[in-house]
């Protein structure tokens, strides 16, 4: 199956350079970047990008699994943060406060993440239990 795990490669390098990119003229130093944080090899991003190579070796793959991960979870982070700021402008009943709640909610258990550690109202993305603790 090496073309599923091509295509699998190039749609989860694709989504982490997407995510990284700041602007036109930014794809190189976006893919530097990715290779600084998770390890993933600027040359495999290139090929996978400009030359989808024939086959992908697994720890080039792993990687890319495990950084898309992590960068899924940062993105979650963040936008918990943003719903907890939105929430106190415009209240929590508030549409978008609602929508980016559930967003939480569906792309936290689909990354397997604990539900209360994202919980926007928790102080800086901490369960609410880890908070107890602390206080204690």
């Amino acid at each position: 199956m090496p073309e599923a795990d091509v295509l699998e490669a190039r749609s989860l390098a694709a989504q982490l350079l997407g995510w990284e990119t700041r602007g036109p003229g930014d794809t190189a130093n976006a893919m530097r970047r990715i290779a600084t944080r998770y390890g993933v090899p600027y040359s495999a991003q290139w090929a996978l990008r400009y030359r989808p190579p024939k086959r992908v070796w697994s720890d080039i793959l792993r990687a890319l699994q495990a950084a898309h991960a992590a960068e899924r979870e940062r993105q979650l982070r963040k936008l918990a943060h943003d719903v907890e700021i939105t929430a106190r402008v415009a209240g929590a009943h508030h549409p978008a406060v609602v929508a980016a709640e559930a967003v939480l909610r569906a792309g936290g258990a689909a990354a397997g993440m604990d539900a209360q550690a994202l919980d926007p109202r928790a102080p800086s993305g901490r369960s609410r239990s880890a908070e107890a603790v602390t206080r204690d």
